[in-house]
């Protein structure tokens, strides 16, 4: 089902949550960004909510949520976890997800389902809301708190497009492979997402990817989402002559975000348009690649590495080019893009992954994902039929569509509407009787065999 119909706190109505996630930053990026959103907004809805993550949050959220300390909760980080990252550290990502990465998870878990416990008595929480990780096969010990659960928005199931399967090693396939068959045990053992009273997912291909026997309560609502005051197009941008393209690209500079092809393209275009200009806003371990790629294409003069830069500024200096350019194959999410849509800009990305979530023909530019030679091409095709006009055209229909489903209010919305459902059933239910029910030893053996595991 869809999340419809949503509208905020009422002036006499109280509604307790409890934000729980691992990772909470606002520098990091990516789905750390998340639970933060959620807390800040939930906030200027009316909404009586806490957040619990891990202390390895706590030096930034100290400065960058200052003032409200009293509603942020900790769980300490113990040496194993430590130990995992290291291990980790050495693993392709994709191993590391499904290896270390899960028992870093399982450990803070372990210590938060305590936690919130507590907060939950102490606060009197209505609602306790996961919001990360939004990996949908990840195992989540928030379950039998004695009030109802929400997990989700989650976002994945991802696999590269057939024309870029080579992108990942024959043995990381597999490893990948059996993994994720190995999730299903997994979630059975800890059975979070199973006895969850909602599910949030993000789209049809994350929906799939639940683990067997969950809850039949799913609802569809992006994890992703813009904040208004934030994306807007300044007022002193600096004035530009109107000859030329200038052409962007937002994001981590990582193999699977397509960067190359980005220069391929403009390569390509330069050769119709001498003016053209790209500005690569993002850093990565890909930045010297890219730059000697660009040296060796002869784009020097036509190209800006802008590096990190604070999120803040973002909006000021991607308003300053005409297209973003997103040919990213492995982006469940791709927030960049939504960013850009937010900021009238005209996107053309490949049709994979959140990217093809949120755009159609209507507000932007979709690309096929057949192969990379394809991919440029149909990039530069599309790049030369972009007059202003139709840049104009595209560009405010995109703004129009984040107005309706992708601004940070509106999701706001539409997750008290899920809060006020998931209680309104949980009503009939006696908080003290599903708290005696679950006793933790269940849990303790749960994490004290993966701690094990990770020892060997």
């Amino acid at each position: 089902m869809n999340v419809q119909g949503a509208s905020t706190i009422g002036p006499h109505e109280r509604l307790g949550i409890i934000i729980v996630a691992e990772n909470a930053s606002l520098s990091n990026g990516g789905e750390s960004y998340l639970p933060i959103q959620w807390f800040r907004e939930l906030l200027k809805q009316g909404v009586d909510v806490h957040l619990l993550v891990h202390a390895r949050s706590k030096a930034e959220l100290d400065q960058s949520l200052s003032g409200y300390s009293s509603r942020i909760h900790y769980v300490p980080e113990v040496p194993l976890q430590k130990v995992c990252w290291q291990i980790g550290a050495a693993l392709p990502p994709h191993i590391r997800e499904f290896t270390s990465g899960w028992v870093v998870h399982l450990i803070t878990q372990r210590m938060q389902r305590r936690a919130v416990r507590r907060l939950i008595e102490q606060y009197e929480i209505d609602v306790v809301h996961e919001p990360t990780p939004v990996a949908p096969r990840l195992p989540s010990l928030m379950y039998d708190l004695g009030v109802p659960v929400v997990i989700g928005p989650m976002n994945g199931n991802m696999a590269y497009p057939p024309g870029y399967r080579r992108s990942r090693s024959y043995a990381e396939r597999a490893f990948v492979k059996v993994a994720q068959g190995f999730s299903d045990l997994a979630n059975y053992l800890v059975p979070g997402k199973r006895r969850a009273d909602m599910l949030l997912v993000a789209n049809e291909r994350t929906r799939l990817a639940l683990p067997t026997g969950c809850t039949p309560k799913v609802a569809i609502l992006c994890e992703n989402g813009v904040d208004p005051n934030v994306w807007r197009r300044p007022d002193d941008l600096p004035t530009r002559a109107n000859d030329g393209l200038r052409l962007a690209f937002l994001g981590r500079l990582v193999d699977w975000k397509g960067v190359d092809l980005v220069l391929e393209v403009l390569a390509e275009v330069k050769a119709w348009m001498p003016a053209v200009e790209l500005a690569i806003i993002g850093d990565g371990p890909d930045r010297g690649r890219l730059q000697s790629q660009a040296e060796a294409l002869g784009l020097s003069g036509a190209v800006t590495f802008h590096g990190w830069v604070p999120p803040e500024q973002c909006p000021g200096l991607l308003s300053q080019s005409d297209v973003l350019l997103f040919p990213s194959v492995f982006d469940c999410g791709g927030a960049a893009v939504l960013e850009a849509m937010a900021l009238g800009m005209t996107v053309v990305a490949l049709n994979w992954g959140g990217p093809g979530d949120y755009l159609d023909g209507t507000c932007g530019v979709l690309i096929e994902p057949i192969s990379r030679r394809h991919a440029v091409a149909e990039m530069v095709k599309a790049l030369l039929r972009l007059t202003p006009d139709r840049r104009r055209e595209l560009g405010e229909a995109a703004q129009r569509r984040i107005a309706e489903d992708y601004t940070w209010p509106a999701k706001v919305r539409h997750i008290v509407e899920v809060y006020r459902s998931v209680r309104t059933t949980d009503d009939a239910v006696s908080s003290t009787e599903r708290l005696d029910s679950v006793p933790l030893a269940e849990e303790s053996e749960i994490v004290s065999s993966a701690e094990a595991l990770c020892q060997q």
